[in-house]
């Protein structure tokens, strides 16, 4: 193995929620049809590493493998196969063939669901993936605006005297919650420029440090916006 640089070697391990009930067979599918694609053999059962020969024998099957949970979606053997050799959707080719790939397969709501579970997202997850589990712009600013008493466009659009504190928490957490780059959050908020952002949320971080009731409201703010306790 010394000097070979194969993708099985290059890059992290990489693993995706599915919505088992809508893409579980699809994405089956989509595996035992790879070797096809790749050109290495003409039919899946014949690629000797692939579990294709165990979901056509379920009887012969190792015990660690399930394959009669997904088997009782088809009135025989027969049938399943029938449903390999028709092809991959078009949708999940795409979603497989995406350069920056979702960690999770499934409708909005799945999504939604998924993300009520993980909660807060942490930053060794890379960013593109990030971005399919954080909350929007529009759920922040809103948690925001219902915290202080006040208007979403008054979070969002400057105004001499009001909303200041609650317009600098919308920054910080649509930044930290939605992450987001300085630019970005600058262009949300109708700022000129992202050294403005950069101090707003430094003008947060530190009323935290010094402010215990400041910093409990903020901290709300970003537990309603990810629907669990603390």
């Amino acid at each position: 193995m010394h000097g070979r640089d194969d993708p099985i070697f290059r890059g992290r391990y990489k693993a995706i929620v599915i919505d088992g009930d809508r893409y579980l067979t699809a994405v089956v599918r989509y595996i035992h049809l790879n070797p096809i694609e790749a050109g290495m053999v003409k039919e899946p059962e014949e690629y000797k590493w692939s579990s294709h020969t165990n979901y056509l024998k379920p009887k012969k099957a190792p015990q660690w493998l399930n394959v009669n949970e997904l088997l009782e979606g088809f009135s025989s053997v027969g049938k399943f196969q029938e449903f390999v050799l028709s092809g991959n959707e078009d949708k999940l080719r795409e979603f497989y063939t995406r350069g920056r790939q979702s960690p999770i397969l499934g409708g909005e709501d799945f999504r939604e669901r998924v993300r009520e579970k993980i909660g807060k997202i942490g930053g060794e997850h890379p960013r593109h993936e990030r971005v399919w589990l954080r909350p929007s712009v529009k759920e922040v600013v809103s948690n925001v605006a219902a915290a202080y008493g006040t208007r979403v466009d008054e979070v969002l659009r400057w105004r001499r005297g009001r909303g200041s504190e609650a317009r600098k928490v919308g920054m910080y957490l649509v930044k930290r919650l939605c992450d987001m780059t300085l630019n970005e959050v600058a262009g949300i908020f109708g700022v000129g420029s992202y050294g403005v952002v950069g101090w707003a949320c430094n003008w947060v971080r530190v009323k935290m440090e010094k402010d215990k009731r400041f910093r409990k409201k903020v901290e709300e703010i970003m537990n309603k916006t990810y629907k669990q306790k603390i």
